[in-house]
């Protein structure tokens, strides 16, 4: 791990640029002037979403893979705008499984007691 030193006026110079400090928030970063976040996030690893919040960039690629909405029952519908909460007949996890489970593992048979019967 490389020790990054100040110069005499007090600045870091890494790699040709040179940086007010070493450690900053996201925005400092940002605006290059501090190098990394104390997370350890350098500039080419955050980015402005849409909301203008700074994130990390690996962090809102794995977020939009992860598709919530289609998983909660949310989907598209033809003359409707955005997404819109899906019936049974179009969410997989609202219909059910296909019954291949069951089949392969039935439910064990529950046996009555003679005398719990008469009771």
């Amino acid at each position: 791990m490389t020790r990054y030193t100040k110069n005499a006026r007090g600045h870091y110079l890494i790699h040709g640029h040179k940086y007010e400090m070493l450690e900053g928030s996201r925005a400092q970063v940002m605006h290059g002037t501090a190098y990394k976040t104390s997370g350890g996030l350098k500039k080419s690893e955050i980015m402005m979403n849409k909301n203008g919040r700074i994130v990390s960039r690996k962090k809102h690629l794995t977020a939009k893979k992860e598709k919530r909405l289609v998983k909660a029952g949310y989907g598209t519908k033809k003359g409707k705008f955005g997404f819109v909460k899906l019936g049974k007949s179009k969410s997989k996890k609202m219909r059910g499984g296909t019954g291949k489970m069951l089949a392969l593992n039935p439910a064990p048979a529950v046996q009555v007691d003679a005398m719990a019967a008469e009771v």
